[in-house]
């Protein structure tokens, strides 16, 4: 690509931004990201840091972080800059998705514009969700709208004070139900329709959905960069349901009347694979706020030794963010309307909701101080917990799931028959 295309593309992908509305809210983190990318593409190097004086004392948190977060970017060529901004823009629509809205080209896996059976289209639309949609969606910035121009997005954490002045009893943002949370808990939602997709829903899917376009297939680990090498879990786990999607997507292949093999529908197979691809996504949840808890649990532990200004994560920020979205999410996953696996991954991760609501609770009585410490102290005495019994519970479950896959593989059988 060449110089005057990448600008081009960049300058697209900028004003495609200002307008782009989000299915799932961005994590701060990727807010940045693109913060930086594009500060460092529009206006070259960040400033070095130079010494504090007192109005870098009384500037916000959130100003500060874009600071720190562009000056990450230093020694990058402003081409670089862009090229890594349009791949950052395309990684974060495919996660995020995209809301409903004026149309467009969008919709992802077998739902383009095809005529299906009942129940695809709604199935789909729940899968699009990870994948990128229709509709537009708009990073506001410092005053709530988009700029133009060449000024860059402004899409950075607001500062703590402003969370707890904006933030209902839900932890969400003012008119805007924004839930200020990392994107792995963002997607907590989306995982769980997916996981209420019914048996018949998740047939048809699979009957318009070709081998190499599985829903699976798309997915990346959400916690941590795809390079962390903490991140193997959640990879595996995406491998592994991968495996099984396209085992489930090659049947229909070289199944059925007038295939290689006519005896059995593959409809038999895929309703035996069922289960399976739901415990999947009940375990990806239950890592997914595992690994969020952990996270928070060694970031708040250096901020105690180290301090907030060397770590740029305020106490207060992360209760905001990550202690009391990961409580809520919990309680979220234990609701009737869930589905069954679902509500049981609610009460495997009962234990990390208390010790969330409970040490948020001091915080209001006691101080910030006391409530992290005791948020620090009760994780280091549960490690068992998340480290032993919650990986041999997703085996329980993933074992459970195969020996019911037998009774929906027969009630097909017998409805075929």
């Amino acid at each position: 690509m060449t110089s005057g295309s990448i600008t081009a593309t960049f300058r697209a992908k900028t004003n495609f931004m200002k307008s782009w509305r989000p299915l799932n809210p961005p994590s701060n983190r990727d807010r940045l990201e693109l913060y930086a990318l594009h500060k460092q593409s529009v206006s070259g190097d960040a400033p070095p840091t130079p010494p504090m004086t007192s109005d870098d004392e009384s500037s916000s948190v959130a100003d500060r972080a874009k600071v720190a977060a562009w000056r990450t970017k230093r020694g990058t060529a402003r081409a670089d800059a862009m090229a890594r901004y349009i791949d950052e823009c395309d990684r974060q629509l495919r996660i995020y998705g995209t809301r409903d809205g004026d149309g467009g080209s969008g919709g992802s896996g077998s739902a383009g514009g095809k005529s299906s059976p009942t129940g695809i289209a709604t199935t789909t639309a729940r899968y699009a969700t990870l994948t990128g949609g229709e509709g537009t969606y708009a990073f506001s910035n410092a005053n709530g709208g988009g700029s133009s121009g060449d000024a860059t997005t402004q899409n950075a954490p607001a500062t703590y004070d402003e969370m707890k002045h904006d933030a209902g009893g839900d932890g969400e943002v003012g008119g805007g139900g924004v839930l200020l949370c990392p994107r792995g808990l963002a997607a907590v939602p989306l995982l769980c329709a997916a996981a209420s997709e019914s048996r018949f829903a998740y047939l048809a899917r699979l009957q318009v959905t070709p081998p190499t376009n599985g829903w699976w297939a798309k997915q990346e680990p959400l916690c941590l960069e795809v390079d962390n090498l903490l991140s193997i879990p959640e990879k595996l786990i995406i491998t592994l349901a991968t495996y099984v999607e396209r085992v489930s997507l090659m049947l229909s292949e070289h199944m059925g009347e007038g295939r290689s093999i006519s005896a059995v529908s593959p409809r038999v197979f895929q309703a035996f694979l069922w289960p399976v691809h739901n415990v999947f996504l009940c375990a990806w949840i239950c890592l997914i706020l595992a690994t969020t808890y952990l996270g928070s649990l060694v970031v708040m532990s250096q901020t105690l030794l180290f301090g907030a200004k060397r770590t740029n994560s305020p106490l207060g920020r992360l209760f905001m963010e990550e202690v009391h979205p990961s409580a809520r999410a919990i309680e979220s996953l234990c609701e009737q309307h869930q589905a069954i696996g679902v509500r049981v991954s609610g009460l495997a991760l009962m234990p990390l909701m208390i010790m969330c609501d409970l040490s948020t609770g001091i915080v209001g009585r006691l101080g910030i101080l006391v409530g992290s410490l005791v948020f620090v102290g009760m994780g280091i005495c549960s490690w068992w917990y998340w480290l032993c019994v919650l990986p041999w519970l997703a085996v329980c479950g993933l074992c459970l799931a195969i020996m019911s896959g037998w009774c929906f593989g027969l009630i097909e059988l017998a409805g075929n028959s």
